[in-house]
This record gives structure tokens, C-alpha cells and sequence, in this order.
């Protein structure tokens, strides 16, 4: 009788995530917790200690091969509330516009210094999902670029710990800013608290629909009917747009309608009490594509991949400033949230409730006031970022070769 069995590696692969998020934890989440689970899986790998499709036995694969990336792409799509959007448009053209930055990055000096499938291939993890991450290496596979699809991976994993310190000293630099110039002071008696994202709705239920609806089968039911509906769409304008327009961008567009029309709820996957299994299938395909290459092959990429994360934060900084002067938005601020893209949630709230924290001379009220302009902005950014970087993917993927 062998060890590996389906149970056993998921409890092993469970293991890894478990120690990277009491890392993170410990850490206050300077350090990702799945670069840890990453790190310790390669060392066990590498070492002969676990087998190198531990993924596959343990069936985590199969289920990303099948519906959880449509279905984690219409939960995100549905998370982002359009008043939302119009009542902070300014924080979502940030992360548009830095996004831009991260694309005329890639197409012309990253194609030129690390080759084209790389540099195109890292725009999704660069926007900041793992969503978009695995659009591109699931591409970079399907082509037979092993060593693609593993870079990819690693600038996902190793971006956070770029973006961290980027945020941190824009947005110290930006509470220096406003309390100089006399901002703070005078937005001390302001009680706008900005925008609140809260991703479970309150919705009016009819008797019908309380007693025979009100159940997790219903929730997947209506996921799954505009997962279809999207992918019908998706296929059917893949050709004539040249694969532009497919399925994968098709999910993120019809969750977000559908969650605006009342057809599936905000964060669909919480209420029906899947989230925790299905974002763990998707985390194991992080472990999935390490697992087939080698130990050179992994190290090669590892230069490459800190280069066009170096660049990218560039072009961000770059556009996102000059934006937020166009937008009469402080520049530092509009540089903070446009690192939204590389650290993620909830690396942008943590940085920011940090950097408040550290600024030992503030008084309580200024403090306050501070979260109040900072720390909603940075979850936004990050809902808009996680949006913005599925679609770039989706667009990017049919120029990566």
C-alpha cells in the first residue's frame, strides 16, 4: 500500500498553505503566504519527499481543469458594485492607468530585454490576480512552454515583496504630504468614509424563494447558468475577434452584469460555502506548474522575472503619478493604490493600516481621518486590479506567441 492517496496529499498540500499563511500571519503579511507554500514544496520536491504530481493525486487538478476558473472569475466580477465605481471613478482609473503602464512596459522594453511569450505572458500576474496569472499559464501550457507557464508563477509569487516596500513609502510619503500642506487638517471634520465594499448583499427574499431557494444547489445553479451563458458567448466571438473577446473575458463580464441585475449574489462562492475548496484548487495549480520543470529550468526564470517586475513598477509609478496630477489626485496617493496591482488583498489594506500605524506622531483623530482616505481606497484598488488584470490577460494571452 503506497502513502499517496487522495486524502494524504490533500492534507499535505493543505500543510504548505497552512504554514505560509502563519507566516504571513506572523509577518503582518510582508511576506506571501503562497510564496512560503511554494518555497516549501519545491524543497520537498527537489528532495524526493513528496511526488511531483502530488497535485494531481490529491484531484485538485481536475477540478481547475473543469469549472472552478469560470466560477472564481464570476465570484470576484460580482464582488465589484458599479456605485462603487462611479462614486470613486478617480481610484479605479488609477489602477486602469497603471495597468497601461504595466502593458507599455511588457510590449516594448520587456519583449525587447526577456523575449516576447515571457514579457506578454506576465502582464496578468503583474495586474495583480491569480485568476489572471493562471489565464496566461494555462496559455503558455497549451503551446508546450513549460518554462513560460513557471515564470509566470514566479513573478506572481515574488511581486508582493517589490510592491510592499513601493506602497509603504508612497503612502508614508503621502500622509507627510497632506499634513504639511494642511490637507489632513482640514478633511479632520469631513465624514465621508469613501467607498465600502461589501460584498454580501442584503437582498429581499419572497416566501417562495426563502423556503425552496435558499440553498447552496440554488447558488451553484445560478453561477453555472452564466457560466454558460458567458462561455456560449465566449466561443462564439473567439473566432471572429481572433480570440480578443473569449470565453474567459466573457465570465468576468456577464458575473458583474449579473450580479448588478440581482441574478447571482455578491461573492456567490461565500454563500454557498464553497470558496475555501475552490480557492484551494486553484492555489494547488501554483504547485502544479512548478512541478514540471527543473531545478535549472526554475532558477533560469527567477533573473527574467525579477527584471520585468522591476520595469513594470517603473511604468506604474510612472503613469499612475503623472494621472494623479492630471486628476489634481496627490501623486504618492495615486502611486500607493497603484501597487494594488502587485500586493494584492489584503497586502493593500495591511500596508496601509501599517504605514498609519507607524507614523508614531499622528494623534487619534488624524489617524482616523487617514484611514478614512487611504485604506478604502486600497481595497478598491484591489477589487478594481483583480478585474482590470483578468481582462488584460484575457486580451494579452493571443499576442504571447
Amino acid at each position: 500500500m503506497t502513502f499517496w492517496s487522495t486524502c494524504s496529499a490533500l492534507a499535505v498540500i493543505a500543510l504548505f498553505f497552512v504554514i505560509g499563511n502563519m507566516v504571513s500571519v506572523k509577518t503582518k503579511g510582508y511576506i506571501n503566504s503562497v510564496l512560503v507554500a511554494v518555497i516549501i514544496f519545491l524543497i520537498l520536491m527537489y528532495s524526493g519527499i513528496v511526488p511531483a504530481d502530488i497535485c494531481t493525486t490529491s484531484g485538485l487538478t481536475g477540478m481547475v481543469n473543469t469549472f472552478v476558473i469560470p466560477f472564481c472569475i464570476i465570484d470576484v466580477a460580482s464582488k465589484l458594485k458599479m456605485r462603487d465605481l462611479k462614486s470613486e471613478w478617480k481610484t479605479a482609473l488609477v489602477i486602469v492607468v497603471a495597468t497601461l503602464g504595466i502593458v507599455a512596459v511588457c510590449a516594448t522594453v520587456g519583449t525587447w530585454v526577456i523575449g516576447q511569450a515571457r514579457a506578454i505572458g506576465a502582464i496578468g500576474p503583474l495586474g495583480g490576480a491569480l485568476l489572471a496569472t493562471t489565464i496566461a499559464q494555462q496559455a503558455a501550457t497549451a503551446m508546450g512552454a513549460d518554462d513560460v507557464a513557471v515564470f509566470v508563477m514566479i513573478v506572481l509569487v515574488l511581486q508582493m515583496l517589490v510592491g510592499l516596500p513601493i506602497a509603504s513609502v508612497c503612502l508614508k510619503q503621502y500622509i507627510k504630504n497632506i499634513r504639511s500642506n494642511g490637507e489632513l487638517a482640514a478633511a479632520l471634520s469631513v465624514s465621508d468614509s469613501g467607498p465600502v465594499l461589501d460584498v454580501k448583499s442584503v437582498e429581499k427574499k419572497s416566501g417562495f424563494a426563502a423556503k425552496y431557494l435558499e440553498s447552496d444547489y440554488w447558488v451553484f445553479f445560478r453561477i453555472a447558468v452564466v457560466g454558460f451563458a458567458a462561455y456560449a458567448v465566449g466561443t462564439w466571438l473567439a473566432g471572429p475577434t481572433q480570440n480578443i473577446i473569449n470565453a474567459t473575458l466573457c465570465y468576468l463580464i456577464f458575473g458583474m452584469i449579473a450580479a448588478e441585475l440581482g441574478i447571482i449574489d455578491r461573492g456567490p462562492l461565500s454563500k454557498a460555502n464553497s470558496q475555501g475548496i475552490i480557492y484551494f484548487a486553484l492555489f494547488s495549480l501554483l504547485l502544479s506548474t512548478f512541478a514540471s520543470v527543473t531545478f535549472d529550468v526554475l532558477i533560469s526564470q527567477i533573473v527574467p522575472a525579477v527584471a520585468i517586475i522591476l520595469m513594470a513598477a517603473a511604468g506604474m509609478l510612472i503613469f499612475s503619478g503623472v494621472l494623479g496630477k492630471v486628476l489634481h489626485v496627490n501623486p504618492w496617493l495615486a502611486m500607493g493604490i497603484s501597487m494594488c496591482c502587485y500586493v494584492g488583498y489584503p497586502g493593500s489594506q495591511i500596508v496601509a493600516e501599517e504605514v498609519i500605524k507607524g507614523t508614531s506622531d499622528l494623534t487619534s483623530a488624524e489617524s482616523e481621518t487617514c484611514s478614512r482616505l487611504i485604506i478604502p481606497r486600497m481595497i478598491l484598488g484591489y477589487f478594481v486590479a483583480a478585474i482590470v488584470s483578468i481582462l488584460a490577460a484575457s486580451v494579452s494571452v493571443a499576442f504571447m506567441f
